[in-house]
């Protein structure tokens, strides 16, 4: 028996010593690509600003608003087209290329030729319904009308970048995204917007079609790299391995579809208040509104970076029932987010009056203020929860997001016809963050009671306890000692202070003791 006992114990020993290095495998093979993506991230987030920036500056408030207005109608039109086909490549993508290699093909011919379709359709639809949805705006004409008709032009380029982007994330690899969308892309899209802006000075038009153009050469650029990982995969000899379910167009879809009305309304979620502020206050207030509003962008883009890198291995790891990888996944990559995004997202809103100074004098108001601090707490609420759509969807629970993000936009479309022609962009503010709130933790409490998935380690306390104190309650003293003539030395020293004690508490924060073992 005693004998019987130690082979037992030597077995479970040598069994949980082998998962614990899966999960650690997945947790390197994650932070190479979260780096990474983080890296593009920072480019593509102050990029975005700087684009604020000019065009807030160039234009004027009026002209600004046309393109904010019209670059959000994009952006819908984009996500409405690529019919959710993003998240599917990753999803099934990450799952056959070690079980079922030759499905890689089914699985891109099925994406392909619907989206194609989808895009080509909407660019003409956009482009012939231009006047009418000028119409709806406050002090639109056939100026706007013009920007939106350019913008139109684009859609097929910007869908099929994301597209062949997010085919060759399936495979694990980062880089196409980082090097051809956050760092090709938007650079490319700061030097011709400097150009347009600061040397040929032109209106809106022109600077929508200097932004919009480098979407041509980044779909032909992701082609090009996706069509040569998928050759360099056809060479190499595949292990097999499990495949949930039959690679098929049908399969696909099933999969997919939801994805297709979910990432339409993930989009307006993000884009509809500055729609609606155009049409029920003008272009003017939707300037401000933007201004006040863009770096909420930087922290989206760091949740997606990480996003993006731990979606495949999410995939792999919940297909394989292997939970407690999922769970150390998460609750790491939750800490990773919070200890990022937290110091950024207070330091704005301390400095709320000076950020909105930068775009220029006029913005700079209590409204825009306020904006700024709703927004503040409506995004540490959401990058609390880490990227808990990803896990969702990757957990086979499309559907669930899907209610999810639908259920959010419809509050925050009633909250924004209620409470915008009342308090203007304050209430267009209130109905963003109590939406961002909604969407972020209802998925929370599912994963929870569903798969006993959150991302509550000791990585995230730790992450969340280091940037309350050096980045709320350090400037909150200090302005009530010094007042606001002392919060740059004070946010200065936080930054060190947060980035220190990150360094010497970097184990914890990467490999959290016991998160990946918990049974909860």
């Amino acid at each position: 028996m005693a004998g019987r006992a130690a082979f037992v114990a030597d077995v479970t020993a040598t069994a949980a010593r082998t998962a614990r290095a899966a999960r650690d495998r997945a947790l390197r093979g994650t932070a190479r690509g979260g780096l990474l993506n983080l890296l593009g991230a920072a480019v593509a987030g102050g990029g975005g600003l700087a684009i604020t920036w000019l065009a807030a500056a160039g234009l004027g408030a009026t002209g600004a608003g046309q393109f904010f207005a019209a670059t959000a109608a994009f952006l819908v039109a984009v996500a409405f087209a690529r019919l959710g086909t993003p998240t599917g490549l990753v999803y099934w993508i990450a799952r056959c290329r070690t079980g079922d290699p030759a499905g890689l093909d089914t699985v891109l011919r099925s994406a392909v030729v619907p989206v194609a379709v989808a895009s080509t359709v909407t660019a003409v639809v956009a482009f012939t319904a231009a006047p009418v949805l000028s119409g709806w705006k406050a002090g639109g004409g056939p100026e706007y009308t013009a920007v939106l008709r350019a913008l139109a032009v684009f859609v097929p380029a910007a869908v099929a970048m994301e597209l062949l982007l997010a085919a060759t994330r399936g495979f694990q690899r980062m880089r196409a995204t980082v090097v051809v969308d956050k760092l090709g892309r938007t650079l490319a899209q700061l030097v011709l917007l400097a150009v347009t802006v600061w040397w040929l000075e032109t209106g809106p038009l022109g600077v929508a079609l200097a932004w919009a153009l480098p979407y041509v050469p980044a779909a032909v650029a992701a082609g090009w790299w996706w069509r040569g990982l998928r050759r360099d995969r056809s060479r190499r000899t595949v292990a097999p391995g499990p495949v949930s379910a039959p690679v098929t167009p049908a399969a696909f879809w099933r999969y997919t579809s939801p994805r297709a009305v979910a990432g339409t309304a993930h989009l307006l979620l993000q884009r509809i208040d500055i729609l609606l502020v155009a049409a029920m206050l003008g272009f003017s207030e939707a300037a401000l509104y933007t201004v006040a509003t863009r770096f909420v962008t930087v922290a989206q883009l760091v949740s997606g970076a990480v996003g993006s890198a731990v979606q495949p291995r999410l995939a792999t790891s919940m297909s394989g029932g292997d939970l407690a990888t999922a769970r150390t996944l998460y609750q790491v990559t939750t800490g990773w987010i919070v200890l990022v995004c937290w110091p950024l997202l207070l330091a704005v809103g301390w400095s709320a009056p000076w950020y909105l100074s930068v775009f220029g004098a006029e913005y700079v108001s209590w409204q825009g203020v306020a904006v700024v601090w709703l927004l503040v707490a409506g995004m540490l609420v959401a990058t609390g929860c880490g990227v808990v759509d990803s896990v969702l969807v990757m957990a086979g629970r499309g559907r669930w997001q899907l209610y999810n993000v639908v259920t959010a936009l419809a509050v925050n479309v009633v909250l924004n016809l209620w409470l915008i022609p009342a308090h203007g962009v304050v209430g267009a503010a209130v109905a963003w963050a109590v939406s961002l709130a909604l969407n972020n933790v209802v998925p929370l409490v599912q994963l929870a009671a569903g798969h006993r998935l959150h991302p509550f380690g000791t990585g995230t306390g730790l992450a969340a306890a280091v940037a309350a104190f050096w980045f709320g309650a350090v400037p909150a003293v200090s302005l009530a000692w010094w007042g606001p003539t002392a919060l740059p030395e004070t946010l200065a020293v936080s930054a060190v202070a947060t980035a220190a004690t990150a360094l010497v508490s970097r184990r914890r924060l990467v490999r959290p003791r016991g998160d990946g073992d918990a049974g909860a």
